[in-house]
């Protein structure tokens, strides 16, 4: 596990836990060390780490109960018992009260490092990684980067989770100016970070918006997009899925290594088209080559942007054209959509009750799983809902 995560130790400052800290210190960073237990919960509640070592010391029932209350106050904290002797009955309750390993300290040099790291590891393993789902289309001015922005502010606003617009735009961008806002970390700066970003420096790094998003997205400068590679998005994709809830990736109309890398690892792609002849013969191609890629049915989702009433062809037809049916039919709302780019602003903070943001809302419903009007929930209530529609009824 190459990562190093940051810890707490909780315990007197004596030698003996000195060395302990030395011992892990290739896992774990003891950042605080807490001498006070009735300081515990408070800063666990404040700022909890990915590890917490609580020495038992004279008193192990008493340091049982209190790493009782710090596995209920910090679900997402590994914690982890020490104690001089390996009690049967003690390591029973610890393992009960859902430490993460009962470690007998003093011990053989590179015991209880061991241990910790394979905790960390099995942890890691169950982590379940935040989705990606990409927007694009092969012609441009289908509204992908319109659609993107929004969707990821409703996403947010729906989900209340941990979500990110990804511009991959490495050429020329023009988020922050539909934003008016000042570019900050660009994904060229992440791939500068990749061996050493970690869960604070990347949200340390990240510009959110007042909306509650983040921001990951390059300047409308002309930029170096072959300093990235196919293999660099992978990387950071796997990076950023290990540390948010949802990633809305703005793809460029391309299908160049990155895009294609973008693409491989999303968990739905967003299809963006129009009514227009060209662009459904365009979106035609773009469906018999994914499945050549080996693209399941349900990973592809037609969104059908600027929709008309009185366009030649309604979803019904497109549904029976490109042998799938269209996810989503957004509304053509040209001025809304101009107002909110000049103002520097998300529609839903404008023009809310316009046809197209209501559109956007129901799509984010539907992906999420979760209707506007239910509050949010977990991501792995959200996946029982698109599997088991009745279940969580």
């Amino acid at each position: 596990m190459a990562e190093i995560v940051k810890g707490m130790l909780v315990g007197g400052k004596d030698e003996v836990l000195r060395k302990f800290v030395e011992e892990v210190r290739p896992v774990v960073e003891i950042t605080q060390w807490v001498q006070d237990p009735s300081l515990t919960l408070g800063a666990l509640r404040n700022a909890p780490p990915r590890a917490v070592f609580l020495d038992l010391g004279d008193d192990p029932v008493m340091g049982l109960n209190l790493a009782h209350r710090m596995v209920k106050t910090a679900p997402e904290t590994l914690v982890f018992t020490l104690h001089s002797s390996k009690a049967p009955d003690l390591i029973l309750e610890a393992f009960r009260i859902g430490v993460a390993d009962f470690l007998v300290w003093p011990a053989s040099h590179g015991e209880a490092a061991a241990a910790v790291r394979r905790a960390l590891e099995k942890v890691a393993d169950k982590r379940r990684k935040g989705e990606i789902w990409s927007v694009f289309s092969m012609k441009g001015g289908q509204g992908v980067t319109s659609v993107a922005l929004n969707l990821v502010d409703h996403i947010q606003a729906l989900s209340g989770e941990k979500v990110l617009l990804l511009d991959l735009n490495l050429y020329t961008s023009d988020i922050w100016a539909r934003l008016n806002l000042v570019p900050q970390y660009t994904p060229f700066d992440l791939q500068k970070d990749l061996k050493r970003v970690d869960h604070d420096l990347l949200f340390s790094s990240l510009l959110k918006h007042e909306r509650g998003f983040y921001i990951l997205a390059c300047s409308d400068d002309i930029s170096d997009a072959d300093r990235i590679t196919g293999e660099d998005v992978v990387k950071m994709l796997e990076v950023l899925t290990a540390h948010l809830d949802v990633i809305v990736a703005d793809l460029p109309h391309d299908f160049s290594p990155r895009t294609l890398a973008a693409l491989d690892a999303s968990d739905q792609v967003l299809l963006v088209f129009q009514q227009d002849v060209s662009v459904i013969q365009s979106t035609l191609k773009v469906l018999q080559f994914f499945r050549e890629l080996g693209y399941a049915r349900d990973k592809v989702r037609l969104i059908l942007n600027r929709n008309t009433r009185n366009g030649d062809l309604s979803p019904e037809d497109l549904a029976r054209v490109f042998q799938q049916p269209v996810f989503a039919a957004l509304s053509n709302d040209y001025k809304a959509l101009l107002h909110c780019v000049n103002e520097g602003k998300p529609v839903d903070m404008i023009h809310g009750e316009s046809p197209f943001c209501r559109n956007v809302k129901e799509l984010a419903g539907r992906l999420t799983g979760i209707s506007p009007a239910e509050p949010p929930r977990s991501m792995w209530r959200r996946a029982l809902a698109r599997c088991m529609p009745g279940l969580l009824s």
